[in-house]
This record gives structure tokens, sequence and C-alpha cells, in this order.
């Protein structure tokens, strides 16, 4: 199906193919895997085009056609979902556009004359496109797809702006589910999805015809869809016929093999090196030793073999502080967007101490990321209290890249933007520590895949002294040693955990709490984690249909019923203030970026260092920076009500 060959790649100093070899043949169904940083969302934009080689050849045999899913296209904000998943099909979108241009000329032309006669076999041209592409039952298509991911019906109709960039990531997947393809690469695409979508993902991928290279650091899922493990290295690829569990076996053998060739080659030039010293000073061994020297010499040298990455075990050691006996404590906390929308948690007592290792669990869309966030005080509690002990240090890490980090900085000034205390060597150690070596660190963030900024996000919070780590969706990105080498980490911090995540495996032996978030109602329910697994996820599962697809949004079961008529005026003249808060904000944000872009340009002239005004220009962007950070979840607590209150009056 194609075929890379010789291909040569670098970043910097960092090479990351030489001489890269790989044919992909029709009927693969195998999971590409290596460490984050080793190249495989860089190898699907040169397999599709979209990147060119520094050097080597991409051939693609006649009738291949690729789909990729990699990362959350530049969608319109007010386009529905549906409308989306239907536009951004290739397909449809070439048939609708040369439909709509010969719809345009028919309206000019007489329909007596000949030009027209050949607009109507263009027409039917198209007719006979959309036949053999079946593009007329592509709307059916698309909602099976959308809703097998986790969208319901009536969420299929509200706009892309409403959703999070977690359901985004999902509509993402469905239109490259949806495009024409025979060859699939999907990068991650389990990351935001919940057990019944990855189901789902799972079988539909078993059942259709398409050959597909899955990347995903989810071992149960690529175990269920995938007949091969593909490890990626520079010079090209080692493919292995079974699980991961067999190909991490059949790593160790060759490990253990070639370590014994090494071995027992060192014992023999050791011997043959003692003999020559030995004998080295007697006439009468002279030519002896002469002809041992020139054999050693000539003997083919074996290299000592690379310490199996699979093996290897990074230890992170997050930095502690001492704590109170109580992290922190929530009263009877309940959380809405506006006081006249639905609490998204209501009632909610959680009460953390130091060392509490606690996993949050619930159906996507049940308000977790809500919760931790006022939890973490990002978001301050609509009812109820909460406190913290006096000592308590929080780390927060947000599934959300963008919440962290600055796309226009390069690693080396995240870091010490982040802690500017710290000299540049020990910066770029920490980096390194964390598989940023050497020209890497002057990566731009913004070029980082997403494993990569992960585990950067993960060196920031690593080096920052704390006692209590809320964490949502910690393991999205991370390869399996990173993941494995965090949760060590987790388990080995002194202070409190509370944490977010899909991944079993990796709560399992870490969490000896759990809650469960559903339903707008926080229950302790006694059990760590792998007891939750054995006697409560089913109760999980019922709650799923009665949740809307819109993250962090509850819906209550009076939601749908009918206002009275003072309350649907009263809910109109909110949607007319909201929609006119909505616009002065954006107004405010469109001046505050630009006077953050001129402050910018300022700081940035290294002759303005010198000037008195400078630390008063950096004072005022922090500040200007904290008000669009502000005024950034104002407007989206805004757009979420607004939304509430229109589905009400409709």
């Amino acid at each position: 199906m194609i075929q890379l060959v010789n291909l040569e790649h670098r970043y910097g100093s960092n090479i990351l193919f030489d001489k890269f070899s790989w044919h992909i043949k029709p009927g693969t169904r195998t999971a590409l895997v290596g460490p984050n940083g080793s190249g495989k969302t860089t190898l699907f934009q040169i397999a599709i085009g979209k990147m060119k080689p520094d050097a080597g050849d991409v051939t693609r045999s006649k009738g291949t056609v690729i789909s990729l899913f990699q990362q959350i296209p530049d969608f319109d904000p007010e386009a529905t979902i549906l409308e989306t998943a239907l536009s951004e099909n290739k397909l449809y979108n070439d048939y609708s556009k040369k439909l709509h241009r010969i719809h345009d000329l028919m309206e000019k032309e007489d329909p007596s004359s000949h030009s027209f006669e050949k607009l109507l076999e263009e027409q039917s041209e198209m007719e006979d496109f959309a036949q053999a592409h079946d593009l007329h039952n592509l709307e059916v298509r698309a909602k099976k797809i959308l809703t097998g991911l986790g969208f319901s019906q009536e969420g299929l109709d509200r706009p892309v702006k409403s959703y999070s960039p977690g359901y985004q990531h999902r509509l993402g997947l469905s239109i490259a589910l949806l495009n024409s393809h025979n060859l699939l690469f999907l990068d991650e695409p389990t990351n935001h999805l919940d057990d019944s979508a990855k189901e789902w993902l799972a079988d539909y991928l078993v059942n259709q015809n398409a050959a597909y290279v899955l990347v995903t650091h989810d071992p149960e899922f690529l175990n269920k869809t995938t007949r091969s493990i593909t490890e990626i290295h520079s010079k090209g690829v080692y493919e292995f016929e079974g699980t991961l569990d067999e190909f991490f076996e059949a790593k160790n053998e060759i490990q253990e093999k070639l370590q014994k060739q090494f071995d027992k080659e060192e014992a023999y030039l050791k011997s043959r090196n003692e003999w020559v010293e030995r004998f080295r000073a007697k006439t009468s061994k002279a030519r002896a030793v002469q002809s041992v020297i020139k054999k050693l010499e000539k003997r083919e040298k074996i290299d000592s073999p690379e310490d199996s990455f699979w093996n290897s075990k990074p230890e992170y050691v997050f930095k502690y502080e001492e704590a109170s006996r109580i992290s922190f404590r929530i009263t009877d906390g309940a959380y809405s967007y506006s006081a006249n929308s639905n609490f998204i948690f209501q009632n909610a007592n959680l009460e953390i101490n130091n060392g509490d290792k606690v996993a949050l669990v619930g159906p996507n869309g049940a308000g977790k990321s809500t919760f931790l966030r006022c939890a973490a005080n990002i978001r301050e509690l609509s009812k109820g209290n909460s406190m913290y002990g006096p000592r308590t240090k929080i780390g927060y890490f947000s599934q959300t890249h963008s919440e962290d980090l600055d796309p226009e900085k390069n690693l080396l000034q995240t870091v010490l933007t982040k802690f500017p205390q710290v000299p540049e060597v020990e910066a770029r150690s920490l980096l390194g520590h964390f598989a940023f070596p050497g020209d890497t660190v002057f990566k731009m963030v913004k070029s980082l895949s997403g494993g990569e900024q992960s585990r950067l996000r993960l060196a920031l919070l690593v080096n920052q002294p704390t006692n209590c780590l809320m964490l949502d969706e910690p393991t999205n990105h991370l390869d399996i040693v990173v993941r494995d080498a965090l949760k060590r980490a987790l388990i080995d911090y002194k202070g409190s955990v509370i944490v977010i995540s899909h991944d079993p495996e990796f709560l399992t032996g870490l969490c000896d709490r759990t809650y469960q978030l559903a339903h707008g109602e926080l229950k302790n329910l006694n059990v760590g984690f792998a007891d939750y697994l054995k006697y409560h996820k089913e109760d999980e599962q019922e709650g799923i249909s009665k949740l809307s697809s819109k993250e962090d949004k509850l819906i209550i079961d009076n939601q749908n019923q009918s206002l009275s008529k003072s309350a649907r005026n009263q809910a109109k003249n909110k949607i007319k203030n909201l929609e006119k808060e909505g616009l002065e904000i954006e107004k405010r944000l469109e001046l505050l970026e630009k006077n953050k872009k001129e402050k910018e340009e300022l700081l940035a002239d290294p002759s303005f260092f010198k000037n008195r005004s400078y630390q008063s220009e950096l004072d005022a962007y922090n500040d200007i920076k904290n008000e669009i950070a502000r005024l950034t979840i104002q407007w989206e607590d805004a757009q979420l009500e607004l939304e509430s209150l229109k589905e009400k009056v409709n």
C-alpha cells in the first residue's frame, strides 16, 4: 500500500530517521510503538504527504486512500456537530461544492440551450459519483459513528463551541473514520474516550475492511484491535506477530541473547589479552604473541547491546513540602455556571488527608473535571465551603495542554519562565531527565507531539514543591514506560493525590480510596480502586445514558419540562443579557490580546531590559495575561449557560 524508503529526517542535532524504511502492506493491522518523541507522529505526516523528509522516498500503490486521525482540526465553532462531520468529509465536500456550482450556473442558463444540457450531464455525472461513494447515506453513517463515540442524538445539533476539547477530539476521530479510506492512521484515538466509547471503537475497527496503523498507549485496546506490534527506531521498524506481552517477552529474549553473546566475547577477549600480556616479553613466544594480536585486530567487534527502552525504569521524584494533616475539605459543595442554570454537582462532601490516594470516577460528562477545578480553587463553589490545610500546596495537572503551556516558547524558556530562580544548566538537566536531550530543549512547544507536551508538563509539575496533587487524565499521550514511572512516583509521593483517569491499570494499586461523581451526586464508595472495578463499575455504566454529551453539564430530569410563560420570558431576557455579556467580553479580550502583543514586542527588545520601567512593564504584562485567563473562563461559563437556557425555551 505504501513504502517508505531510506527516509532521513532530523530536528536540529536530533536524528529522527536515518535511512529509515518500512513497507505497509494490504491487510495490515498493527500497533506502532516506541517512546514519545521517536517519530511516530512525524512518520504519519510524511506518509500522507503533509511533511517532506530531508531525504528518501514515499511510494503509494495505485488506489491507496489514506485517512489520518492525529489532532483536533480547526472546526467552525458555530457549526453543529453533524454539519461539521459532513462538511469535513473530503468526498462529500467536493461533491457539494461542484453540485452547488452546477445549480448556480443552471439558474443563469436558458433551459433549452446547449450549455444547459451540458450542465445536466455534469449533474448526472455528479449523481453517479455520489452513488458510487454512497454519499447519500453519509449522514446515516455519520450519526452511527458519532453516537458510537458518545454523542447523544440531541447533541448532534449543538454547535461545536459548546463542547469541550475532549469531545472535539471525538469529533475529529469520527471524521477520520467517516472519510473514504482503505488505510487508516490513528494517532492516540483512545485519549478522552470512556470505556463504552473504547469498546465501540474497538469493535468498529475489527469489523471494518480497511488496513490500519494504530498508535496507542492503552495495552488492553491495543491487544483487542491489532494482530502485530511494529516497533519504530531511527533505522526502520521491528515487526512482531502477537500481543504486546508476547512482544515484550520476545524483546527480552533477544536482549538476553545479545547480552550473552557480548559477555562471551568480552570474556574471550579478556582471556586472550591476559595471555598476550603474560608472554609479550618472552622472545620464544614473540611470533605467537604477534599472531594472536593480529587475529584480535581482525576479529569482528561486537557492540554492547543498548538497554531496551521497554525495560528502562526512569525515576521521577515529586518535590514534596511538609503538609498539614488535612490537605483540603469540601463541605456541602455545589457548582453551577450561573444562578439560573442547573447544578453540575451539589451536596458534595469530601475530605482528603495528607497521604491519601483518591480516584475520582464517573461517566463522561458527569462534571469530574469541573469538580477538580473547584477543589483546586480554579473555580469557586456556587454553594458550600472549601477549606485547605494551612500548609497545603497544590499541584494541578489539566487534561488540556493549552491551559498550562505557551505555544510560542521553546522548552527551555518554558522551564525558566516557570522557575526563574533555576540555573539554565539545571533546567536543561531537568528536561534531559524527561527525554529532552541536547538541542531538543530549543524545540517550540507548538511543534511538540501530545506525548512530548505531557512529558514537559510533568517535568514542570515534578519540579514544583507540592504536597497535594490534583491530576486530570495525566496518562493521556504518555507511553507505557513513562506512565509506569509516573505511577511509581505517585505511589512513593508522601502527599495526597486525587486523580481522574480512564486507565484502570494506572489506578489499580495506586488509589486506596474511590469517589464516584454521577447524576450530580458525589459518593464515597469506601473501597480502593481494585475493589471498585469488582463491585461498582456496573453502576457507572447505568448512568451514562442519563448524561448530556457536553462535558461538565448535567441534565437534570426536569430540564426538558415545559416552562411557564413567565419563566420563559425571564429565560429569554436572560439569553439577551448573556449574549450582550458575551459580546462585551469578546471585545475586551480582543483589546487585551492586542495590548498583550504590544507588551511582548516591547519586552522582547534586548535593549529594553536595562530600562527602569522594565519591571513595571513586565508586571503589567502578567496582569494582562491573568485578566485574559479570567475573562476566558467567564466567557466559557456564559456560553454554557446560554446553551442551557436556549434548550429550555426552544
